[in-house]
C-alpha cells in the first residue's frame, strides 16, 4: 500500500474491479496486452500462475541446456537472484515488501547473499499504465523513482550483496541458458513475469525462537551515524518522534489530517520529545502548509530513503497513516511504529475489500509484528493520535524498565 501507487492529477481514478470502466478508457487492446502479464490475487491463482512458470521453464530447459557450452554461467551458487521485473513491478515504496520476502527466501536457503536483477519492461523499460498515469508519470518520472527509491530500499536487506540493471529485456536470457540461477519468485520466467505480492509475508507464521521466518529491512551503518551527528544538536536528552505525512493531490481523502497532526505535536511536552515532521516526497519543495510553520521538518529523509530509514530507526517512535514510507518502517523491526487510516472506504486502492485481497486481517496486526508496532484501524483525529500514543509510550517505557531491571 504505498505513497507513490498512483500519480499525481485532480482525475477521479477508474474503479480497480470495473472491467467495463477499464474497457471504456483503455481499450479492448490495452486490457488483451496488460492481461498476460496479470499477477494473480487469490491464493489458487498463484498457485496456478507457479505452475504454469514451472512448466514453461520444463519446456524452455532442454534448449537453455544446449547453449550452456556457448555461454559460462554468470551467477554465483551461493547468491540468490532476486528479478525484479518492471513488466509486472510497481516503482514504487511498495519494492519493500518484494525485498523483505526475496531476503527471507535467501535465509531460508542458507544462502548468504542476495543480488537484484532488474529487468525492464516492454513499454519504455516499465509496465503499460492506464492513460491517466501515463499523462502525468512519463517515464523519466518513474526512472527516477527507480534509482531513488527502489534500487535504495533493496540496499537495506540483510544479505544485499548489489544489483544489476539490464540494459534490455532479451538480455535476461543470458541467466537462463544452461542451469538457470536459483532465484526469486519461485520458477521466475521471463515470458510469464510474476510481481510480489503482501499475502507472502501476511500469511506466514509467527517465527520460533530459533528460524526468522521473515526477514527485515534495516538502516545501513553510516546512515545512523549521520543521523546520530544531526540529533546530538537537537534532543538534549529528549526522545524523537517523526510524523510521516502523506500529502498527496492524487487520493486525498488517503491524505494525513495535517491539522490534527500539526496540534499533536503542539501539544507534546517539549522538554521530553522532539516531534519531526517527514514530509510526502512529491510535495517536499512545495510551499510549507501553514499548519507545520515553526515545527521540525527533516526534508532530508523525503528524498533519500536509507537516510529516511536511519531516522526510523533513531526514533523513539514513528506515526503516520497508511502509505508506501510507513509499511518499509514496520518491515524493520528495529522501529517502533503505529499505522493509523488504514482503511478510506471511498479509494478503490484501500477499501476493506481490497485490503483483505493483499492478505491483511481488517482490524488484526502485522503477523510479524514486534510489541511496539501497531495497525491502528481508526482515522487520524486528534484523541485518537492522543490515546494510540499514549498507550504505546507505555508499553515502551515499561518494557525500557523491565530491561533495566534484568540488566
Amino acid at each position: 500500500m504505498s505513497n507513490h501507487e498512483e500519480p499525481s492529477s485532480s482525475h477521479p481514478a477508474p474503479r480497480l474491479t470495473s472491467l467495463w470502466d477499464t474497457l471504456q478508457t483503455e481499450g479492448l487492446s490495452w486490457i488483451l496486452r496488460r492481461l498476460r502479464y496479470r499477477t494473480p490475487h487469490s491464493d489458487w491463482g498463484r498457485k496456478i500462475h507457479a505452475c504454469v512458470r514451472k512448466i514453461i521453464g520444463g519446456v524452455l530447459y532442454p534448449k537453455r541446456a544446449l547453449l550452456q557450452p556457448l555461454q559460462p554461467n554468470l551467477w554465483d551458487a551461493h547468491t540468490l537472484y532476486a528479478f525484479y521485473d518492471l513488466q509486472v513491478a510497481p516503482v514504487t515504496f511498495d519494492a519493500s515488501w518484494f525485498a523483505v520476502a526475496a531476503d527471507r527466501r535467501r535465509h531460508q536457503l542458507g544462502l548468504p547473499r542476495l543480488h537484484f536483477i532488474i529487468v525492464p519492461g516492454t513499454f519504455h523499460g516499465f509496465r503499460e499504465e492506464r492513460a491517466h498515469y501515463e499523462t502525468t508519470i512519463d517515464t523519466e518520472a518513474r526512472m527516477w523513482r527507480l534509482h531513488n527509491i527502489v534500487l535504495p530500499i533493496f540496499s537495506l536487506t540483510r544479505g544485499f550483496s548489489g544489483y544489476s540493471v539490464l540494459p534490455s529485456r532479451p538480455s535476461v536470457q543470458w541467466f537462463f541458458q544452461g542451469t538457470p540461477p536459483i532465484r526469486y519468485p519461485e520458477h521466475y520466467e521471463p515470458t510469464l513475469p510474476v510481481s510480489h505480492h503482501p499475502s507472502e509475508l501476511l500469511k506466514t507464521t509467527s517465527p520460533s525462537p530459533h528460524q526468522d521466518t521473515v526477514s527485515h529491512l534495516q538502516s545501513p551503518a553510516q546512515g545512523l551515524r549521520y543521523l546520530q551527528r544531526w540529533a546530538n544538536t537537537r534532543l538534549r536528552d529528549r526522545k524523537l518522534i517523526t510524523i510521516t505525512l502523506r500529502d498527496y493531490e492524487f487520493m486525498r481523502e488517503r491524505n494525513s489530517n495535517i491539522r490534527d497532526w500539526a496540534a499533536f505535536a503542539a501539544r507534546l511536552d517539549q522538554t521530553r520529545f522532539l516531534p519531526v515532521f517527514i514530509l510526502d516526497t512529491e510535495g517536499t519543495l512545495n510551499p510549507l502548509p501553514t499548519e507545520l510553520e515553526g515545527l521540525e521538518i527533516f526534508r532530508e529523509a523525503s528524498w533519500n530513503v536509507p537516510l529516511r530509514m536511519a531516522l526510523y530507526e533513531l526514533s523513539e517512535l514513528n506515526l503516520g497513516v497508511n502509505n508506501g514510507p510507513m509499511f518499509m518502517c514496520a518491515l524493520n523491526k528495529q522501529t517502533r511504529v503505529l499505522i493509523f487510516k488504514l482503511v478510506t472506504a471511498s479509494v478503490p486502492q484501500t477499501t476493506e475489500a481490497l485490503i483483505a485481497s493483499l492478505g491483511f486481517e481488517i482490524g488484526g496486526q502485522l503477523p510479524f509484528a514486534t510489541p511496539y508496532q501497531k495497525l491502528v484501524w481508526e482515522d487520524d483525529s486528534l484523541p485518537v493520535i492522543e490515546r494510540e500514543f499514549t498507550a504505546m509510550m507505555k508499553i515502551i517505557e515499561q518494557n525500557s524498565i523491565h530491561s533495566q531491571h534484568i540488566s
